[in-house]
């Protein structure tokens, strides 16, 4: 599916499009934002071994999202503090609303709450159900939900059915809330020491490497002139 996206964005800005290029943007692209910054070259060359003489101006991590969201709808954003992560949510949320497309990004810390308070409960003699904080907002999202905090097995689990093609929210009362087709899911979190492989493999990965930004963060600088 992505080599369709990047034949059509291709298409569109006039660029050439042959399938060794479609092919070589697909591979590149989509594993490039997963490797640390020491893996960067390595998988580099071998894309040059692979398509020798072939060269086409890579995308940032704001484009990649784009495009990771025509086909994903729940992506984690990976990376230690002060790699940028905050800053490219905000500069994706900002870029689209330019466009036309309000977005709206509802920011929660899942790690600040038990999971009774993420998700409701149920009161055992009334059966009376209460919402959570996050079925509150499925019932009344409007485009991003962004979970920014430590994934663990402990309150991630859950929303495995919301990951996958299902897009399901199943709570202990039995009833199930559908994630819009308009609506995603981001993670904003440092590492994945224990998100378990059910989790990670339902999701698209962008890892944001503060060796990228090397000192231009924190050196001050002026504009010229």
């Amino acid at each position: 599916m992505l080599c369709g996206v990047i034949s059509f964005i291709s298409c569109n800005v006039c660029l050439p499009s042959p399938q060794d290029m479609v092919l070589m943007r697909a591979l590149r692209d989509m594993n490039l934002p997963k490797f640390v910054f020491e893996d960067v070259p390595l998988f580099l060359g071998l894309i040059s071994d692979l398509f020798p003489g072939l060269d086409c101006p890579r995308v940032s991590h704001v484009v990649l999202r784009v495009e990771y969201l025509k086909y994903k709808h729940t992506t984690m954003i990976v990376g230690p503090t002060g790699g940028g992560k905050s800053v490219v949510i905000s500069t994706l949320c900002q870029a689209q609303t330019r466009m036309g497309l309000q977005t709206k990004m509802y920011p929660l810390n899942p790690k600040a709450m038990s999971v009774i308070e993420l998700y409701g409960v149920m009161d055992p003699d009334t059966r009376d159900w209460t919402d959570g904080i996050l079925s509150n907002i499925f019932r009344d999202i409007n485009k991003y939900i962004l979970f920014d905090g430590d994934v663990d097995a402990l309150w991630v689990e859950n929303m495995n059915s919301v990951m996958d093609d299902n897009k399901l929210l199943t709570l202990a009362n039995g009833e199930r809330i559908r994630l819009q087709s308009h609506c995603a899911l981001l993670f904003e979190v440092g590492d994945l020491q224990y998100a378990s492989p059910a989790t990670v493999s339902r999701c698209g990965m962008v890892f944001v490497d503060p060796k990228n930004l090397r000192y231009t963060p924190y050196w001050p600088h002026k504009e010229p002139g």
